[in-house]
């Protein structure tokens, strides 16, 4: 089977109908072609495509658009998340799809109040970096007690409590099947199956409909159990592979994640092509220095991040700790051939009036934000002229930061309308463009700071601008 990083529009439109009926919503085939190589849509929104004659092409196609890493989906409706469905190996061969969940544990020795802070704490913490919201993602909630009847009450109180997915951990399949019985179809994760009780949390995973983690230090192992598994009736979207991760071997540990992911993607291994979830114990390794474990979790996790980890379950609550792997998924989940940008539109900062200043800087998301976080206190505008998602300073050696997309935006978006004076503030690396722009515009220009952080002082020093 041909890798999808392989596959061209052709490939896909020659199993479409090719009549170009428009009924999905898009002119022509080939256009519905490109969408799906892009993920922008299902096979299933081409209606003829799921009509009975044309079965044999629609499984043809779902299986060829199949990414070598299965997706794997965990929980319900709006909440539900999904791990997995990579295509490369390395995120600059084109990018990387499906950031890693993370997931904080929760355990049923845990008393109401204490458990119920913490579901709160999870499911409600958010901060906003470069204008996206960086959050948890789900609750593992694991069993200490080892009891069906403890367990399956504090898997209630968590999921009355919270709508985020779930994993439900213990190697105890009745223990196992009372979260379950608890969790009212909301296709939780299963934590673990092992040599020892495979076959019973895979029935489990049947029943229930939901994927089941398959857990060994050992690979071979792993092949194994997941072979007789796919033998039978488990399906090849419940299956996430868990290879154990050793904070004090984390060599050993990086081996075998490069390892398992050449198997599902290089060489395409049935049994192998599946995700891995990452579980860094460092808080059952020092118990006795909770800052030393919380610090080996937070370095262990950026590491699992960077090397095709597909999700992870944590322990710590300490910010510190936690949010370094936040920051970095972020990064590493940006799409390498769209830099994050934004909307090249005048923006308001604060409540800015007639008198208020014009900023300009560019449409990279990361300057942007800045700029907007420089600025606080202070009502102003800000136009971010569209440089491809680059920086300023890359945007004027590359000409993609011009004074004729100023000019135009001072007519486009009305500047004259906003303010009542005529006068814009460029970042300093573009103190080239302001002749043009003045000559083009009839307005004034003034040339700022090159590091945004100094604009509070700019502005306190020469707004409102000198009367001639």
């Amino acid at each position: 089977m041909q890798l999808p990083k392989d596959l061209g529009p052709m490939d896909v439109y020659r199993l479409l109908p090719g009549d170009n009926c428009g009924e999905c919503g898009i002119k022509t085939c080939m256009g519905f072609a490109t969408n799906l190589l892009e993920r922008k849509g299902e096979v299933d929104d081409c209606p003829p495509m799921r009509e009975p004659e044309r079965k044999e092409e629609r499984e043809k196609l779902i299986e060829m658009l199949t990414p070598p890493v299965r997706p794997i989906v965990i929980g319900e409706g709006d909440n539900a998340i999904e791990i997995g469905g990579e295509e490369v190996i390395y995120r600059h061969e084109r990018t990387w799809y499906n950031p890693p969940p993370m997931m904080i544990d929760v355990h049923d020795q845990m008393n109401e109040e204490e458990l119920l802070n913490r579901v709160e704490w999870i499911s409600d913490y958010s901060r906003i970096k470069i204008g996206q919201k960086l959050s948890f993602d789900g609750i593992a909630i694991r069993s200490s007690s080892c009891d069906s009847s403890t367990f399956q009450e504090t898997v209630r109180l968590v999921t009355e409590n919270t709508e985020y997915p779930i994993t439900l951990c213990s190697h105890n399949p009745d223990v196992l099947e009372s979260g379950l019985e608890a969790l009212e179809k909301r296709r939780p994760l299963l934590y673990a199956a092992t040599t020892d009780n495979w076959d019973e949390v895979a029935d489990l995973a049947v029943r229930y409909d939901c994927p089941f983690t398959i857990s060994s230090p050992d690979l071979d192992e792993l092949v194994e159990i997941s072979t007789k598994a796919l033998a039978g009736e488990v399906k090849d979207d419940q299956i996430v592979l868990n290879p154990w991760t050793d904070p004090t071997n984390i060599r050993d540990t990086l081996y075998k994640l490069v390892k398992l992911r050449r198997a599902a993607i290089e060489d395409e291994f049935e049994s192998l092509r599946f995700p891995l979830v990452g579980v860094p114990l460092t808080a059952w390794l020092t118990e006795d220095n909770e800052i030393e474990a919380a610090f080996m979790e937070g370095a262990t996790s950026c590491i699992l991040i960077s090397n095709s980890i597909d999700m992870l379950i944590l322990h710590s609550d300490e910010i510190w700790s936690l949010m370094p792997s936040m920051v970095l998924r972020q990064d590493l989940y940006q799409d390498p051939r769209n830099p994050a940008s934004v909307e090249p539109e005048l923006n308001e900062v604060g409540n800015p009036d007639e008198n208020s200043p014009i900023l300009i800087t560019g449409n990279f998301a990361l300057t942007y934000y800045t700029v907007e976080g420089d600025v606080e206190g202070i009502d102003c505008y800000i136009y971010p002229v569209d440089t491809d998602g680059t920086s300023v300073t890359s945007a004027i050696a590359g000409d993609l930061m011009t004074a004729d997309q100023i000019v135009d935006a001072i007519k486009e978006e009305n500047f004259g309308e906003k303010v009542s004076h005529n006068t814009i503030i460029l970042p300093g690396e573009a103190a080239v463009l302001s002749g043009q722009i003045e000559v083009d515009s009839g307005w004034n220009v003034m040339v700022g700071p090159k590091d945004s952080s100094q604009i509070k002082d700019f502005l306190k020093e020469n707004w409102p601008p000198k009367k001639e």
